[in-house]
């Protein structure tokens, strides 16, 4: 955090540690109250207009999201108003993937890890729904753009771009945080429309727009952000390639 630039860096991490703490009790509370959990969602006043404009022409939108506030809460929040499909992969432990991945469904968020992300994704756009697909993970060479990300040289994932170009559907660049009151609010940082026809440099530009809307996001909160994530691994010797069809399904996500 002081190498990003974040005033009171230790003050930052107990909070971000405190945060966290409360994202797992508010899931267990979600696990048994289902959608009154969801009472205290919002979205942001000046978000909501931009949301609601890229989902009105019905062809659905694919979602940055990002590790912020309680992203399993945001997730079923958004699933009250739009068909949601999130891209998402297995935990190591059994016992804790089903209880994680059947309460998300139960509330209506359905769920795909990589195999056979691509089409699923398609299917779901189709029908005018959205597609979550997280920014903030470290992802394979062959998906990734060279960014900087928080004053360090940083991997960025273009699968979610490469989606939203190849169905030609806009790209919303999304986050949440908690609030004072203990509620949650979600932030639509940008929208993004890809030009008629997919061209890699509206695909790495796009990434790198995401992440820049993500840093400054996480600037302003940053105890709202999964710090202790693998977020900056050594840049990899390997050439950044555009990803074929089968290389963006497996874009990892959580």
């Amino acid at each position: 955090m002081l190498a990003a630039g974040v005033a009171q860096p230790s003050r930052q991490a107990r909070a971000m540690y405190r945060s966290l703490g409360s994202s797992v009790f508010e899931f267990l509370w979600m696990a048994l109250r289902g959608r009154r959990a969801l009472a205290g969602v919002r979205i942001e006043d000046g978000s909501r207009a931009p949301w609601e404009q890229a989902l009105a022409d019905g062809r659905g939108v694919v979602v940055a999201a990002s590790h912020t506030g309680n992203w399993d809460l945001s997730a079923c929040a958004i699933a009250r108003d739009v068909e949601l499909l999130v891209v998402t992969k297995r935990l190591s432990a059994a016992w804790l993937d089903r209880f994680w991945q059947s309460t998300r469904a139960r509330l209506g968020v359905r769920l795909t890890d990589a195999a056979g992300a691509l089409g699923r994704a398609r299917e779901m756009l189709r029908r005018g729904g959205a597609v979550a697909m997280m920014i903030d993970q470290v992802p394979a060479a062959s998906h990734a753009v060279p960014v900087t990300f928080l004053g360090q040289p940083a991997h960025a994932d273009r699968s979610p771009a490469v989606v939203a170009a190849t169905a030609g559907v806009p790209l919303v660049l999304a986050a949440s945080r908690r609030d004072a009151s203990g509620g949650h609010v979600l932030h639509v940082l940008a929208v993004l429309t890809p030009p008629p026809h997919r061209t890699r440099a509206w695909i790495d530009e796009a990434t790198r727009r995401a992440t820049r809307e993500l840093e400054r996001f996480v600037l302003q909160y940053p105890d709202q952000w999964l710090w202790m994530h693998r977020r900056w691994k050594p840049m990899l010797a390997a050439p950044c390639r555009t990803p074929s069809s089968s290389q963006a399904a497996a874009s990892r996500a959580a």
